[in-house]
């Protein structure tokens, strides 16, 4: 199921060439997709002739790590105490079941991330992860077009629905979400699942010009990973094992016959070469429990390394590939380690309580201050906000504007203008506000109306797609809001991430690379996050109505028309008479 290596090819040119083309359709890791050719190289060009088209790298961050070469290849490591894991994959896919990469998308991604959803994370950061806490517990799925393209995303969003696999309809006929695809709707019913509206191209929302981006949480219940010594497969979990990609999501880490990794993040990125193959590059970051003698083993037909780092400066590094026999002293330079870690210092609170939560039109109080101390606010470094809605809830764009000096002039909304259309017809995940403060302003504060979308009503007490939350009674759904995310955000040259100074100068170092979701589509470089008030109030209640009370009340509604008509006509008449 691995891509093959084309030194094992002989002969001329083109009897190599021949070679690696044979390779490539024979035991490709994407094999399960291959039925209709993607890769299509441009005219002129030739398939790619590098030498190995497949490559992984082990990084292992830890306070005592110990790593030895056994006999059959693979890697015997030990470890002491919390220790990060980082595995980057990537490879060439040379046919995939898909259409053709559509001319004006530059990449597509897919975000999988938990650490919201974590009650508390003993293990302190590593400096090349990015501030905490600004990714929400969820999928992120996005694209983004290439600069000089025209801006239209239908391609992009008809490519990305079939990459989820939403045109692929259910045996109810319907099709499923992302996570009633994977099976852990174990919170909804079947009737809700069946109910749903089905996902496909629309359910994503604009992002500006250029990104297209949708979302769905996660619940922490359904992920259990508040259970002590719970290992989550991440991959699994959100894309399901009938998934395509998910196959590619495997790095060999095991223990006593047993997945020895606890996902927090999966990064699925996919980018078109010049010569029109697909290029994926993967990321997984996974706490590795401590262990004596876990195993990792390295892929086939790959280019393996594995990398282990210290804590400090002071502690030693190394690096060995699965071709050596020892392992050879890893330089890491001093812009990896920061005297000022700003990933792990919060840089100020942000908060947000609801007003008339039980209302049809609810407001939001929005509010975030960043620490006096912080020489992060300056002409270049601002702050910035943004607050996320699920489709059951939308914000009024013009009652945005009449607000913006309130919200900051550079406030953006994203999300479609549909005032009057119930949640349940909506084909969309959501919408959301960015809020770009003025250069020097360390504090917002702002009330922010929202409205809450028509209700169609549940049939025999089953709560539909717009029923997020789980009745609290006869007559109304409460809804959790997600918290606003909060950070100080500055321009990216200034805002480089400190490894990234060090990952120039070796490979291993640039498979730490993380991009948090959604900002990066927003084009935000964050370089400090503002933390969740303790006390946040999310709560919104939703009144409902009960589908048995229907020809009740369409008897009554008919009745009151009927009355009302009828007194009508005989007020009429009696004025005629008068005349």
């Amino acid at each position: 199921m691995r891509l093959g290596n084309p030194r094992s090819c002989g002969g001329g040119t083109w009897s190599q060439l021949a070679c690696i083309l044979l390779t490539l359709g024979s035991i490709s890791p994407v094999r399960a997709l291959s039925h209709s050719d993607m890769r299509r190289p441009l005219s002129g060009q030739i398939a790619p002739s590098a030498p190995v088209f497949e490559t992984e790298e082990h990084v292992i961050f830890g306070q005592r790590v110990s790593v030895a070469k056994g006999n059959n290849g693979s890697w015997s490591v030990d470890t002491v105490g919390g220790t990060w894991h980082v595995w980057h994959y990537t490879a060439i896919l040379d046919r995939i079941d898909l259409p053709l990469w559509p001319d004006s998308m530059l990449n597509a991604r897919i975000v999988l991330t938990s650490e919201k959803c974590r009650d508390r994370i003993l293990l302190p950061p590593a400096p090349f992860m990015p501030p905490r806490g600004l990714e929400y517990c969820g999928a992120h799925v996005s694209a983004t077009a290439k600069p000089d393209s025209e801006h239209d995303t239908r391609h992009m969003r008809k490519w990305m629905a079939e990459l989820m696999g939403w045109t692929s309809s259910t045996s109810s006929g319907r099709h499923p979400s992302l996570l009633a695809t994977a099976g852990h709707q174990s919170s909804r019913t079947e009737a809700e699942i069946s109910e749903e509206p089905a996902l496909g191209p629309d359910a994503f929302i604009d992002l500006g010009n250029s990104s297209i981006y949708y979302f769905e949480s996660f619940g922490a219940q359904a992920l259990d990973v508040n259970r002590p010594g719970s290992r989550l497969d991440l991959g699994h979990f959100a894309l399901g094992s009938q998934h395509p990609l998910q196959a590619l999501i495997a790095p060999h880490v095991m223990h006593q016959g047993k997945k020895w990794l606890d996902n927090h993040r999966v990064e699925i990125g996919l980018r078109r070469t010049s010569e029109g193959f697909v290029k994926v590059a993967i990321q997984v970051l996974s706490l590795m429990h401590p262990a004596a003698g876990i195993s990792i083993e390295p892929l086939q037909n790959a280019t393996s390394r594995i990398a282990w780092i210290g804590p400090t400066k002071m502690t030693k590094a190394f690096v060995q590939a699965a071709t050596d026999s020892v392992a050879s002293p890893l330089d890491i330079p001093d812009e990896f380690y920061a005297e000022h870690d700003t990933t792990t210092q919060s840089a100020g609170t942000v908060d947000v309580r609801t007003s008339d939560f039980n209302s049809f039109h609810p407001s939001l109080i929005v509010s975030a201050h960043a620490d006096a101390n912080t020489p992060l606010i300056s002409d270049q470094c601002h702050l910035d906000t943004i607050v996320m809605l699920p489709r059951t809830y939308f914000f009024d764009p013009y009652q945005l504007y009449e607000l913006r000096d309130r919200l900051g002039d550079r406030y953006e909304h994203y999300g479609p203008i549909e005032l009057e259309r119930p949640a349940e017809v909506m084909p969309n995940w959501g919408s959301l506000l960015h809020l770009n403060q003025r250069p020097h302003t360390s504090a917002l504060n702002a009330t922010i109306p929202i409205h809450a979308r028509y209700r169609l009503p549940p049939v025999a007490h089953e709560r539909l797609v717009g029923y997020h939350g789980e009745p609290s009674g006869s007559s109304h759904v409460d809804l959790e809001l997600l918290p606003p995310l909060s950070a100080v955000v500055c321009p990216a040259a200034t805002a480089k991430p400190r490894h990234s100074v060090a990952s120039e100068k070796d490979s291993v170092l640039r498979a730490l690379d993380m991009r948090l979701a959604l900002f990066d589509e927003l084009g935000l470089w964050p370089v400090a996050a503002l933390e969740p008030s303790l006390d946040a109030e999310t709560l919104l209640r939703m009144p409902v109505g009960y589908a048995e009370n229907a020809t009740l009340t369409q008897a009554l509604t008919l009745a009151v028309l009927f009355t009302g008509t009828l007194f009508l006509c005989l007020a009429a008449r009696k004025q005629q008479n008068t005349t």
